[in-house]
């Protein structure tokens, strides 16, 4: 590759949260060109991507003509799969695998020097098979696994942690009468830790220092995308302590009640990735994965939650 010329890398989801993220820390380094795959070009966000000049180019993972027209002519491919598409999380949970295995044949065959893919640890395995259904956790992992078999040249699995974005959002938070908030959790009790990452803004520096730093440096690799372990209990005091409101974890353990707060997601794959966070841990027994001072030696301004609560929350 000449000196003059600029990587080409290619970044799915470029308009979602982890795809977004990476599109606008490589946006900020100047030395790249970036191709961002969206299914809907004439979206707000994709439009605003090609002012910035990102090319923007259609893309549905799961035909594969789109995926090769988009992954032709890439030096680097970041990858990440959406589980929670309606044309996977309602119809097909199995759908997410095939497309990450897809894609992956294709780096390949485009002789792509450098697959970076958002995994998730094999709840499958590492529960001893009791916990068989977290699709969205052990179908990324089985692509990781077929992806380390296939030779392409460079392979880096980034693992993410829970989002900061899921409470109010996906976890709900309920405004009682007497004033207090209500943080409903299936199965996950206040000394329960998650490791957290506010995913909008601190998964692109990540990807970018370690694009940065080279594929000889992380080959091979898994990489944390979080920023600290924390309790459930300090959790809910952050967010007093933030915000001067009351807030409470509210334990949801039975299958009715974890229905009526999650009507979206009371299957079994959404109750059995709570009940491995509360058994196994999120990222389960992988040292590798649950060292996270890896995130801030790769990002020394990775928000905490503390932090987080204070930019984006409403005080009282």
């Amino acid at each position: 590759m000449s000196q003059n010329k600029k990587p080409l890398i290619v970044v799915s989801g470029a308009t979602g949260v982890q795809g977004g993220s990476v599109v606008n820390s490589l946006l900020a380094t100047g030395h790249y060109k970036i191709r961002g795959l969206t299914r809907k070009p004439d979206s707000e966000k994709a439009k605003a991507l090609e002012s910035k000049g990102v090319e923007i180019f259609k893309c549905d993972l799961s035909n594969k003509d789109d995926v090769k027209n988009a992954l032709k002519g890439a030096d680097i491919a970041w990858i990440v799969t959406n589980f929670w598409d309606p044309s996977i999380v309602g119809q097909d949970s199995k759908e997410e695998e095939r497309q990450g295995k897809m894609i992956a044949d294709i780096v390949k065959e485009e002789g792509i020097n450098w697959l970076i893919y958002s995994s998730l640890p094999d709840t499958t395995a590492e529960s001893g098979g009791k916990y068989t259904e977290i699709y969205h956790f052990a179908g990324k992992n089985r692509v990781e696994q077929y992806i380390r078999k296939l030779g392409i040249p460079n392979v880096t699995f980034i693992y993410l942690g829970f989002y900061y974005q899921n409470f109010g959002n996906f976890i709900p938070m309920v405004q009682k009468e007497n004033g207090e908030i209500e943080l409903m959790v299936p199965y996950l009790e206040e000394n329960d830790k998650l490791p957290l990452i506010d995913a909008e803004n601190d998964t692109g520096p990540i990807v970018a220092k370690i694009i940065e730093e080279g594929p000889d440096k992380w080959n091979g690799k898994k990489v944390p995308v979080a920023a600290e372990y924390i309790t459930l209990k300090y959790l809910t005091e952050s967010l007093i302590k933030a915000t001067g409101k009351t807030y409470k974890l509210k334990t949801l353990r039975e299958d009715d009640e974890i229905a009526k707060e999650f009507p979206y997601f009371s299957n079994e794959d959404f109750k059995q990735t709570f009940k491995w966070f509360k058994e196994f841990g999120y990222y389960g027994k992988d040292s590798e994965v649950n060292d996270i001072s890896i995130a801030k030696k790769l990002h020394p301004n990775i928000q905490t939650y503390e932090q987080y609560v204070i930019k984006n929350y409403e005080k009282a």
